[in-house]
């Protein structure tokens, strides 16, 4: 049957003995604001009632001295600085930027091996990735993006081939925001872009994101690639690709297209290849924009 708030709090306490609801009050207490303690003390009054109807204080005494010693205990706790660091670097080389061991930002894929690559890149323009892309397609070299803290568990930045052999391409200085326009609320940012960079820029024109994943670390490609998303229910959902309405991805090819073998590739809205570049798992190319 239906019972109201008060009731089945009377119902559900008033059975167990008087220590475990000094227990259960002070569990709550601890895991809710400060201002909850009104509601705290106001139901310790509730389920005390008979007692202090028939004269015994002392249970409604204790009940409220739990309130406030595990109130301020949790706002000491809220109201303490916190202070962190984000991951360190991801790639480590031992000549420069060659021979080098590719990781995530936990220190380990979910397979547990390593990952050797023969060099890294760290493109800072678009005319740079293509330069990249287009030296290893010409060498036959397999290559893969790394973000720059490569925030994910399978070994989705490591290139295939022999280990030791590929490239790595790495998006930490291709980050910049390219244009902004507020009245068609929209921006064009470069994928190496972290989404707490992407959010500061957005707000300094009017703008915010509809949604986002919990870490701000996160490069705006690399959530792209992976599918990340937030949760809301709201406008087009909670992935952040969705939102996406063009890319330009660097692509190696066959043959040589003025002068280098790779070209840039510009999907915009509606074109029939945006839906798969936008998750494509770092298998497409590399995205600059």
């Amino acid at each position: 049957r239906k019972l109201s708030l008060k009731r089945y709090c009377r119902n559900l306490l008033f059975t167990h003995s008087k220590k475990s609801r000094l227990e259960i009050v002070g569990i709550v207490a601890l895991f809710l604001p400060l201002p909850s303690l009104l509601v705290c003390i106001y139901t310790c009054a509730l389920l005390t009632y008979k007692q202090v109807k028939s004269g015994e204080m002392s249970s409604f005494v204790s009940c409220v001295a739990c309130s406030f010693l595990f109130g301020l205990v949790s706002l000491i706790s809220r109201t303490a600085p916190v202070t962190g660091s984000p991951p360190g670097p991801v790639v480590h080389c031992a000549n420069g930027n060659a021979d080098c061991v590719v990781e995530n930002g936990i220190g380990a894929f979910s397979d547990r091996r390593t990952c050797w690559v023969a060099a890294v890149a760290y493109p800072t323009t678009e005319d740079e990735l293509l330069l990249i892309v287009s030296n290893a397609s010409k060498a036959n070299q397999k290559m893969k993006v790394v973000t720059r803290y490569s925030h994910n568990l399978p070994r989705l930045c490591c290139p295939g081939g022999h280990p030791g052999t590929g490239l790595a391409i790495s998006t930490e200085k291709l980050n910049r925001v390219v244009r902004v326009d507020p009245e068609s609320m929209r921006m064009t940012v470069e994928s190496g872009i972290a989404l707490y960079e992407l959010i500061e820029a957005a707000a300094a024109n009017g703008l915010a994101l509809p949604t986002s994943p919990y870490w701000l670390g996160l490069s705006l490609g690399g959530v792209l690639s992976t599918g990340a998303h937030g949760s809301s229910i709201f406008g087009k959902g909670s992935a952040v690709h969705e939102y996406v309405v063009g890319m330009r991805i660097v692509v190696p090819t066959a043959s040589s297209v003025d002068g280098r073998f790779a070209e840039v590739i510009s999907l915009e809205e509606g074109h029939p290849d945006l839906l798969a570049a936008k998750v494509s798992l770092g298998v497409l190319g590399a995205i600059s924009q």
